[in-house]
């Protein structure tokens, strides 16, 4: 049950504090153009690579379920797979972007964050809301937005934990004239703890390796830019088979890019290729889901005037599931879009409007836009709304599987709303949204085949508080969501009504500490797939955590962390055990 004294005790610590100053953050994404995050009239967290190292999170997924709007439903711990839920969306109902290229499994119809290291994070930009009209399919819920490293130095990191952690990473720059090439590379593993206790009695472990080089040159004709990221690796999970149930995975991106302003005009060019594959291995069995992607991306902007701006481009990309082990009834499809938008200025109003329109095989064309306002009511206060459509297409094994496919199915739409209140001041940034998107068509399974028969209704509201008083910080965020299925009135699995996410901290000169609390109230459970009973509800539960930071000289750097710190047994996804008090320590070496 949500505890009102448990948000009030923390709304009013926050409100004890000011601030001296504050980082003002750049969204890149949400409008496909850098803008302050204060002037971007949508939801936005941004999360520099200081803030990733500072929260500790043991993994991407813990460390997005710090942020408002975000829940989490766990099968297990670091590696295992993560339901992550962007405002009551589905998880396929949020697109990530990796160095803005498209990421994730075209036959599951999503990306697996828990198989995406944190070391090789450099930025995470979250916008919440539909974004379909910049990025077409998946943008339904919102975008995750990651940025691979680009460390300025050499850097490097060692660190263990409970279970049998450990990992390292090291990050390099070399710069000759107008060259400047990067890399980065590091491997980590676990033992891990049973992740399900009534199936199979082992520990349940991963391990993971990963690389990046990129190169930058500069010329007079724009900046060209390549790259290559491999992330490999492989998780042990349980089922009633026996203990030697363990996924392999392989994700290669490779990247060419050019930037270029002339004149008025700027010009950029991306083209990628990406692999995505999840082996799945049983006693006697190996299963293999393989997509591969090629994406083309121009887009061009420029200012018109002192209140103008508009942008365009072009989208390509060509999914192809050819080398998986499964014989689909077709290989590829592939989707073209064109998409543009405009920013118009007018003393305190500002207007925003973006369109697309994407044509794919199989599933034929569909048409998205956003429109936006925002009125400054004074220098501190200001007021904006949002209406966009989005939609989320079919995937492989939807359209595709052998035996159980439905080439009729129609892509899942939705349209959305969002009105918000913001105050911005050297001190203090506190916001509130109140959001509503109405989602049609839904992807369910009907008998033996899916069937677009569902709808859903989904509405919240946040809010968002980020105080400073000289050394002290506190970011506190509390959402409400309201998730349910139009036709039966029950609530969507596994997305909690109340949420909290509070974090405290303490700057000294040579030392830091931070304290957090992470609430959430009971989750509805999917059904027992034999006997269609319901599972138990998922109990309601505050997780503690505590850290702090040292440093041992100008280039080292001494953090440790205990997550869970009260022991609370708890679950998110039923039949998964979740970690007990767990630590972890770590080492860095960076120059400043």
């Amino acid at each position: 049950m949500f505890k009102p004294a448990f948000a009030a005790v923390l709304v009013a610590s926050c409100c004890s504090v000011a601030a001296d100053d504050s980082v003002e953050h750049i969204s890149i994404y949400a409008n496909r153009t850098a803008t302050p995050q204060q002037e971007v009239l949508a939801s936005v967290t941004v999360l520099e690579r200081d803030d990733i190292v500072a929260r500790q999170a043991s993994d991407l997924p813990a460390l997005l379920a710090q942020l408002p709007g975000i829940s989490l439903a766990r099968s297990g711990g670091r590696g295992q797979l993560s339901s992550v839920f962007v405002r009551g969306g589905e998880t396929d109902h949020t697109l990530v972007l990796i160095d803005g290229v498209r990421s994730g499994s075209a036959t599951a119809g999503a990306r697996s964050l828990a198989t995406l290291p944190l070391e090789l994070i450099e930025r995470i930009e979250v916008i919440r809301g539909p974004r379909a009209a910049w990025y077409g399919s998946d943008a339904l819920a919102g975008v995750i937005a990651i940025t691979t490293r680009r460390s300025n130095g050499v850097e490097a990191t060692v660190n263990a934990g409970s279970y049998g952690q450990f990992g390292t990473d090291v990050s390099i720059v070399h710069q000759a004239e107008k060259l400047t090439f990067r890399a980065t590379a590091g491997a980590s593993a676990a033992d891990g703890f049973n992740v399900q206790p009534e199936l199979d009695q082992d520990r349940d472990g991963y391990d993971q390796r990963f690389v990046k080089v990129a190169a930058d040159y500069q010329t007079d004709w724009g900046v060209w830019s390549a790259q290559a990221d491999v992330v490999s690796g492989s998780y042990q999970y349980d089922t009633s088979y026996g203990d030697q149930d363990q996924a392999d995975t392989l994700n290669r991106t490779y990247l060419l890019g050019w930037h270029h302003q002339l004149g008025q005009w700027q010009h950029q060019v991306q083209v990628n290729r990406q692999l995505d594959s999840d082996a799945v291995f049983g006693p006697t069995s190996r299963s293999p889901f393989v997509t591969e992607r090629d994406e083309f991306n121009y887009q061009t902007s420029t200012v018109l005037s002192d209140n103008l701006n508009i942008l365009g481009g072009i989208n390509w990309y060509q999914e192809s599931v050819d080398k998986s082990a499964t014989v689909y009834e077709r290989l590829s499809r592939n989707n073209r879009a064109v998409f543009t938008g405009v920013n118009y200025q007018l003393a305190k109003l500002k207007l925003e409007a973006a369109a697309r329109r994407d044509d794919a095989t199989e599933y034929g064309s569909n048409n998205t836009w956003q429109l936006a306002a925002g009125y400054q009511l004074n220098e501190q206060w200001s007021l904006r709304a949002s209406r966009g459509s989005a939609f989320k297409a079919p995937t492989f094994n939807d359209l595709y599987f052998p035996g159980s496919n439905n080439p009729e199915l129609l892509p899942e739409h939705a349209v959305s709303d969002e009105i918000a209140v913001d105050f911005a001041a050297e001190n203090v940034q506190l916001s509130l949204a109140w959001f509503d998107r109405d989602v049609t068509n839904l992807i369910q399974w009907a008998v033996t085949r899916p069937e677009n028969v569902a709808k859903a209704e989904i509405e919240g509201l946040e809010f968002t508080a980020d105080y400073q008083w000289q050394q002290w910080s506190q970011t506190f965020a509390y959402t409400w969501l309201d998730a349910r299925d139009t036709d039966s009135g029950s609530r969507l699995l596994l997305r909690p009504e109340n949420s909290i996410n509070w974090r405290g901290s303490y700057t000294a000169d040579v030392w830091s500490a931070f304290v957090t609390a992470d609430y959430q109230s009971r989750t509805r459970q999917p059904s027992d797939w034999y006997t269609s009973l319901a599972f138990p509800d998922g109990p309601s539960h505050t997780l503690w955590g505590v850290g702090v930071s040292y440093d041992l000289s100008t280039e080292l750097t001494l953090r440790a962390k205990v997550d869970n710190l009260f022991d609370k047994d708890y679950y998110t996804n039923y039949g998964f055990a979740t970690a007990g008090t767990n630590f972890g320590i770590s080492l860095s070496y960076s120059p400043r």
